[in-house]
């Protein structure tokens, strides 16, 4: 994409990364997920970011546990409950940049949105993606009504700025797999049988390989997609204006 503009639709996973590393215990997302949203914010690159509405939420969700549960597996495995002080701050940081859309721009779910997952959830139900190859490994199990409705509303967005404009960033693998899968094109029979056909009467929408946006998974992302996405990897980082992170 070299030096164009990317329209960023943010997971509610990436973005927690950011502001509270330990939630992830990824170490690709969590420097990824700093060194993109540095160099946004420091103005060295001109992406953009979305937040769909819920994802909004469930950041805050993410600081209110590491605050507030002690007894929980994630918290526990991370040490030790934040702060309350550090709370406060956390939230008034991602307040700030929310709000009127200063650096990241709150998405509102539409019904457009919602007829959407049509060309989506069928999809996920019905292919398992990936293979279970490990005795005692974790079943394939589909996503969320919520990871159904970021691809939603992706949708929208590569309508709006064009499917090549538009990117999801992720480090949910099912979501990225079932993306891969839609982008790759189904055969004509899969699509009758899904239904797709009926939710392109829904929604005004072919399905089609270019109707979705790209995607990318930063904790699994090589650093040649990252290149191919983001036009660098890593993004130029100019000097980034004081703002709080906990970084423990």
């Amino acid at each position: 994409m070299g030096g164009q503009t990317v329209y960023i639709l943010l997971d509610a996973n990436v973005t927690a990364a950011y502001y509270l590393p330990r939630s992830t215990t990824s170490q690709n997302m969590a420097s990824r997920a700093t060194t993109l949203f540095d160099s946004v914010r420091s103005g060295a690159s001109q992406h953009f970011f979305y937040l769909p509405n819920f994802c909004v939420a469930e950041v805050f969700g993410v600081f209110m546990k590491y605050a507030f549960g002690a007894w929980n597996k994630h918290v526990k495995k991370a040490g030790k409950p934040i702060d309350k002080r550090v709370y406060g701050s956390l939230r008034a940081q991602f307040e700030k940049d929310i709000h009127n859309g200063k650096f990241i721009y709150h998405y509102e779910l539409s019904r457009y949105h919602v007829l959407a997952i049509n060309l989506v959830a069928p999809v996920d139900h019905y292919f398992q993606v990936s293979r279970i190859r490990k005795k005692g490994q974790k079943p394939v199990t589909p996503m969320g009504t919520f990871d159904h409705l970021i691809i939603a509303m992706g949708i929208h967005l590569a309508h709006i700025h064009g499917a090549d404009n538009v990117a999801i960033v992720s480090g949910d693998r099912r979501l990225t797999d079932i993306l891969a899968k839609c982008k790759s094109g189904l055969p004509a029979a899969t699509i009758r049988k899904l239904k797709l056909d009926q939710a392109e009467e829904i929604t005004g929408r072919k399905f089609r390989p270019n109707l979705f946006p790209k995607h990318i998974n930063l904790v699994t992302a090589t650093k040649g997609e990252l290149t191919t996405l983001f036009g660098a990897w890593p993004l130029p980082v100019a000097s980034v204006p004081n703002v709080y992170r906990w970084l423990k």
